[in-house]
């Protein structure tokens, strides 16, 4: 298991046959998310939920849902990383990222990934003039997505806190933003 979903370039999005909305994660939202995301990481959904609570908590974190209804169908996340003295060299930037998209398999192919990660960039747009993401080499899906929004890479030779790619496997984007601040 890749903990990503198959990359089917040509297969064209099919629109959605309910209302989509994208906005805050919200306490409720919570249990849901960590449904979505349980499956790809591991751990239990309950820890999962209990991690998700905490980044509400932070000001430099931002969670964002996709709801088609009142159903929770996609979570994104967007974390501020700042580089201690203690990290290696080639550890990442300080910035934001925008981190753990995820769509429920039913919503794949209905534009709900770049709904959030337009998002995203706009919550961030409003804290800095960039924003990160890094994702593993044979994600095809979510680094052509990123690219069509404007990520271009930064490298390849990085590490990240926590992060479990190895050496090699990821790429680092970048995307400048128009701010709003």
């Amino acid at each position: 298991m890749s903990g990503f979903a198959d990359y089917q370039p040509d297969v064209e999005r099919q629109p959605a046959d309910a209302a989509i909305t994208v906005r805050p994660a919200q306490l409720a939202d919570l249990e849901a998310c960590a449904r979505l995301i349980a499956p790809r990481t591991g751990g239990s959904i309950e820890a999962r939920t209990h991690r998700l609570m905490a980044d509400l908590r932070e000001p430099d974190r931002y969670a964002a849902v996709a709801c088609a209804d009142d159903e929770v169908i996609g979570y994104g996340g967007v974390i501020h990383h700042e580089v201690s003295p203690d990290d290696p060299p080639e550890v990442a930037p300080t910035g934001y990222y925008l981190v753990g998209l995820i769509v429920a398999p039913d919503w794949r192919r209905h534009g709900i990934g770049e709904l959030l990660t337009v998002d995203r960039m706009r919550w961030t747009a409003e804290r800095a003039d960039a924003v990160y993401y890094f994702a593993n080499l044979a994600n095809g899906a979510t680094l052509d997505l990123h690219q069509s929004l404007g990520f271009t890479e930064v490298t390849r030779d990085f590490t990240f806190p926590g992060d479990p790619l190895q050496p090699g496997t990821g790429v680092l984007l970048r995307a400048g933003l128009t701010t709003g601040r």
